[in-house]
């Protein structure tokens, strides 16, 4: 009967460590960006495991490696504030720095950084800037909603222009709308026609690295616009996630 108990057990621990060891990730939004000058790319993804457990974040790789999500791997940043390359990709974080909960409404917000991390992942060099909570959320915009007639592209930036507002009940008007790219994200219809433009931008202070501005824009085209029409610099592209 011992012997029968032990047999069953050990069968149970095998089972239990190849089918729970590993877990099982459903990706639910995957995106891929070029490092420039490099044979790696950067992803942006979010994935969601058992017991509703979340990862998300960036991860780099090789451009022949296929994308499986590894917590360890997980970059330290939670924004990119330069659009990524061979000398390095630069991002920020926040942590609380006694501003969380209830002090956050009689604390005074900080906009530098309170410290800078500086590691390396696949001889790329990564630098984080981390900031307190309430510096980092006084400069972060509400969410912006566009549809806008044509744009333009230059090695840095993005412009838009003739620009209606779809998000606030004044439906305000721009004719230019300028953003910087290392966090644009291209969303697409099946025959690789743009769906929409989705602009994470982190602008810092070029001497004193404090936060300026922080803003989330959706950008939706009036006329259509392709994939080879934008440049790789810069900008993520959506992953077909088949399941």
């Amino acid at each position: 009967m011992k012997l029968k108990l032990f047999i069953i057990f050990s069968i149970f621990l095998i089972f239990y460590g190849c089918s729970f060891g590993k877990a099982e990730w459903q990706i639910d939004e995957l995106y891929m960006q070029k490092i420039e000058g490099t044979s790696k790319v950067i992803y942006k993804f979010s994935a969601w495991g058992g017991r509703d457990s979340n990862a998300r974040g960036f991860m780099i790789l090789d451009s022949v490696e296929a994308f499986e999500v590894d917590y360890q791997h997980i970059l330290p940043f939670y924004q990119l504030s330069e659009i990524p390359d061979r000398n390095g990709i630069e991002g920020i974080a926040h942590d609380c720095y006694g501003t969380c909960g209830d002090p956050y409404y009689n604390s005074v917000p900080i906009f530098k950084p309170m410290k800078t991390e500086q590691t390396k992942v696949n001889d790329i060099k990564l630098t984080n800037r981390i900031y307190q909570y309430k510096g980092y959320s006084e400069h972060t915009r509400g969410l912006e909603r566009y549809v806008f007639e044509r744009f333009r592209e230059t090695k840095d930036s993005l412009f838009f222009y003739n620009l209606n507002d779809v998000e606030s009940m004044n439906g305000k008007h721009l004719d230019q709308l300028k953003v910087k790219k290392g966090e644009i994200y291209i969303v697409f219809k099946k025959n690789n026609e743009v769906k929409k433009i989705i602009v994470n931008e982190v602008k810092l202070h070029s001497k004193t690295e404090s936060i300026e501005e922080i803003r989330d824009i959706f950008l939706t085209p009036k006329n259509k616009i392709f994939n080879n029409e934008l440049s790789e610099r810069g900008i993520f592209r959506e992953v077909n996630i088949s399941h």
